[in-house]
């Protein structure tokens, strides 16, 4: 069967799946778990990520032990399935693919113990990669110095076809086709150190999913036969059309389980439970004797943590703090970490020499052995407001408390029933789950909030103000 055909075929299987109109919620959940589970199961597993080399090894040699990182491992099962999640949650039609977006997503499914490697996370590869194919032959990915064109390229590529996609243009590719040529055409650049298997695979079921058709996967049976494709592709000019085709028969094998589902057929396979049962060992295998987990009370899981979220929230929440600096005649505010004694003042100080006092004494401190039971950062605006004659104290402050398997975030909120702050618990999560952007962001706001409606309280009160 030709690309052509195939592509009949799946716009048969689309539009059949588009005459059951809108999927029930069960159907819907069923559906998305097969995808989550195969997706995360399969796709990790052809990576490999346990991977920290600086060149990216050969994915042929199908002989890495999962279990030799168990944290990484699960971080990075965590992450992935995070970013997958988002995108399944996606409608129709909302493609965004840039620059800065693929960064986040290395940045979202990678996890580094070593400083080194850390510093590579979602940045453009500085040294060499490449592979070792089905032949036994050296194959390799773009130069380092050319990937920033490359990429730029790519997206400036991607941003035109979709533009002659939505307005049905002449010479349009098929949405598919968009998908598989990205996927081709990012695996040749493979513009990161690590991680651009995965990462590619997410991006080009990005492009599936905005056009309305369901993730592709890859089982272990099959890896063989993409990876061979692949190579006759990129190192001996094979027709692409080839790949494309084999491409096509995993995304045929969604649109049935679509609609299997919906039909009310079984979808679930044989090999499921071992799947699950993998993902589950995964998660164990981060427990160690008497259920102590590795994560927990130990230098690095805080370092983690602090990584991962606390300095961006940090970041983001100082400059919120320094714009009510201007109301008062006595501010102060500062950040303590506990027990590890870490303490840092700080007033109109800018954000990265916050960032770098704090950092210098975790890496000074001999006292983080076990991560901090808490992480405050505090503010407090007293004295005289501006332009008024009355003492007034306005202190606020976020506080993270760390426990035995998770963390717990706490912003002050101004009351209305007694007009004063109070410590409202917004997140309680395990420690080796971040919060997203978009929660310390709802952080911040509620702090800023909070001080601003004590303050535009008090002020009318108090006849400063109408």
């Amino acid at each position: 069967m030709s690309f052509e055909d195939k592509l009949d075929e799946i716009h048969r299987l689309q539009q059949e799946i588009e005459d059951y109109d809108k999927l029930n919620k069960e159907v819907l959940q069923k559906i998305n778990y097969k995808f989550r589970l195969d997706w995360n199961y399969y796709s990790n597993r052809m990576e490999g990520n346990t991977l920290t080399l600086d060149e990216t090894k050969s994915v042929m040699t199908h002989n890495i032990n999962i279990r030799n990182k168990p944290l990484k491992d699960v971080l990075e099962m965590k992450g992935h399935d995070e970013a997958i999640q988002t995108i399944l949650q996606m409608g129709k039609g909302e493609l965004n693919i840039s620059e800065s977006r693929i960064r986040e997503l290395h940045t979202a499914i990678m996890y580094e113990e070593s400083p080194n490697e850390k510093e590579k996370i979602g940045k453009w590869k500085r040294q060499p990669n490449h592979v070792i194919n089905y032949k036994d032959e050296k194959f390799d990915f773009t130069d380092p110095n050319d990937v920033p064109d490359k990429m730029h390229e790519l997206i400036n590529w991607i941003n035109a076809e979709k533009e002659k996609i939505q307005h049905s243009k002449k010479g349009a590719l098929h949405p598919v086709e968009l998908a598989f040529e990205f996927h081709l055409r990012y695996l040749t650049i493979h513009p990161f150190y690590d991680g651009n298997g995965r990462t590619g695979r997410i991006l080009s079921n990005l492009i599936l999913i905005s056009y309305g058709y369901p993730p592709i996967y890859i089982k272990d049976t099959e890896k063989s036969l993409y990876y061979n494709y692949l190579a006759d592709v990129q190192a001996y000019d094979a027709d692409k059309f080839m790949f494309f085709e084999l491409m096509a028969e995993y995304l045929i094998r969604s649109l049935n389980i679509v609609v299997n589902a919906i039909a009310g057929v079984e979808i679930e396979e044989p090999d499921d439970l071992d799947k699950k049962l993998l993902l589950l060992e995964t998660e164990l295998n981060a427990i160690g004797p008497d259920h102590e987990i590795k994560m927990l009370y130990s230098k690095d899981t805080f370092i983690f943590c602090y990584e991962k979220w606390v300095s961006t929230l940090i970041a983001l929440t100082v400059p919120v703090i320094q714009k009510f600096n201007k109301l008062f005649t006595d501010t102060r505010h500062n950040i303590t970490m506990s027990p590890a004694g870490i303490f840092v003042n700080f007033i109109d100080d800018p954000v990265l020499e916050i960032k770098n006092k704090i950092e210098e004494q975790i890496r000074k401190s001999d006292r983080i052995g076990q991560p901090p039971q808490e992480l405050r950062l505090q503010t407090f605006y007293g004295m005289l407001i501006k332009g008024g004659l009355t003492t007034f104290g306005c202190n606020y402050a976020i506080n993270i408390k760390f426990h035995e398997a998770k963390y717990e975030l706490f912003v002050d909120e101004f009351d209305e029933t007694t007009n004063y702050p109070k410590p409202q618990k917004i997140y309680e999560q395990l420690l080796h789950k971040p919060l997203t952007s978009e929660e310390v962001n709802d952080v911040v706001n509620v702090l800023g909030n909070s001080i601003f409606n004590h303050i535009d309280y008090y002020t009318k009160k108090n006849g400063l103000r109408k």
